[in-house]
């Protein structure tokens, strides 16, 4: 029974998870706001933190900053943009704190990135 009741929390948790990442998943072009988060997942902020930071090892503010940088990758891959009309499609300044954020979480430039991912569309693309 002590089984039953401690599975069923942690699930319980995990649900509450999956909604806040909807709601960020769905919301990752305004900027983060915690309360909403908590909100969409029924829970404080506080406890939103604490779970979600126990089920994926991150801060709900790291998941929406990852996921803003993934849309980010996609766009830059698509070089009829420039690279600031990829940020600005992502809702980010490219001369700002976002540039530097990227470079850090990807371990190279914006412009190094498509460079790089460009040459290899280009080589998959030709061996097909």
């Amino acid at each position: 029974m002590l089984w039953l009741l401690i599975n069923r929390r942690i699930y319980r948790g995990k649900d509450k998870i999956e909604k806040a990442k909807e709601y960020i998943e769905s919301h990752w072009l305004d900027k983060y706001d915690a309360n909403e988060v908590a909100k969409a997942a029924c829970l404080s902020k506080s406890h939103l933190a604490k779970l979600f930071k126990k089920n994926t090892g991150m801060t709900p503010y790291e998941y929406y900053i990852n996921y803003k940088i993934n849309k980010l990758k996609e766009k830059l891959l698509d070089t009829n943009l420039s690279i600031a009309q990829a940020f600005d499609s992502c809702n980010m300044d490219y001369n700002g704190h976002f540039a530097k954020v990227f470079r850090e979480r990807v371990g190279v430039s914006p412009s190094l990135y498509r460079k790089i991912f460009s040459q290899k569309q280009h080589i998959s693309r030709t061996l097909a």
